[in-house]
């Protein structure tokens, strides 16, 4: 293991070359553009050293993102003009770097101080109006029981307990495609805890209920199930698909369905994460 020297924070963006790509591919990215732009990496331990770049949270597959945080641990100092040139000399096709911050080397890690994230997606086959009033439902409702299912594991949460903060109105214009012009589309915007103790809420996971509780189904773009991979860059991708059906029938506690009869099923399109907030940070 190289000594470390320094300790940089990044901000960057994933815009659309890289919304397909899973976090270990992202990884291998970001490796090749230190190399390409001869950067002082620190290096871990072990047979096989990696370069000490630790992801705040990986992007699941098909997510664009617009304030991620990362930390790049330097083997040797740089000023932030020189480090600033050399990534975007080689940054990853699809991310671009908005802001370093110098970072005391013995600060926390950065996972664990990861409180929340804010998302937007929009959702076609809805009105407006009966996606606020299943947001309604949804936020007062004391528990919304849920299992999160990975391969032959399933693992039961609370998913209201995730969910800090919902907010409906129109839907993004650039994510509705033309051959939908004309079909009911919401915006959806949603504030989700970030939690040690508590887990991790997902965007997609929220539309599902929020489907259930209208009682029609979702289809869900296939996302990667990443959140192996927060460590030091090097987590392991599953692939897993998650949601991509009809979804099932609300678990015990999920507020009842609304009574209009079921439609065609709620799609959601071009989710992005807008920012990823630390426990020190206010928010809005």
């Amino acid at each position: 293991m190289s000594e470390i020297k320094q300790r940089w924070r990044l901000v960057f963006a994933r815009e659309e070359d890289a919304r397909y790509l899973s976090h270990l591919d992202a990884v291998k990215g970001w490796e090749r553009a230190f190399r390409r732009g001869d950067i002082p990496v620190a290096t871990s331990e072990g047979f096989s050293p990696r370069p000490k770049l630790v992801f705040a949270a990986p992007l699941q597959l098909g997510m664009l993102a617009e304030h991620e945080l990362a930390d790049l641990f330097l083997a040797e100092k740089l000023t932030a003009p020189d480090l600033r040139e050399r990534l975007v000399a080689g940054m990853p096709r699809g991310y671009r770097l908005l802001e370093l911050h110098d970072v005391w080397v013995g600060a926390s890690a950065i996972a664990p101080r990861l409180t929340a994230a804010d998302y937007r997606v929009t959702l076609l086959n809805v009105e407006q109006a009966r996606l606020a009033g299943a947001a309604e439902r949804l936020m007062a409702a004391e528990k919304l029981p849920r299992e999160r299912r990975k391969e032959t594991k399933s693992t039961s949460y609370d998913l209201r307990a995730l969910i800090l903060e919902l907010r409906v109105g129109p839907p993004e214009a650039a994510a509705v495609p033309p051959d939908a012009a004309g079909t009911p589309a919401a915006g959806l915007w949603m504030r989700l805890r970030h939690s040690q103790s508590l887990g991790s809420g997902r965007a997609d996971e929220v539309v599902a209920a929020l489907a259930e509780a209208m009682g029609i189904g979702a289809v869900l773009a296939p996302v990667g199930d990443d959140e192996a991979g927060a460590a030091e860059g090097s987590g392991e991708d599953t692939g897993h698909a998650a949601l991509s059906a009809v979804a099932g029938t609300a678990a015990a506690g999920t507020p009842p369905a609304a009574p209009t009869p079921a439609g065609p099923p709620l799609e959601l399109l071009r989710p992005v994460r807008e920012r990823l907030w630390l426990v020190d940070e206010p928010k809005d």
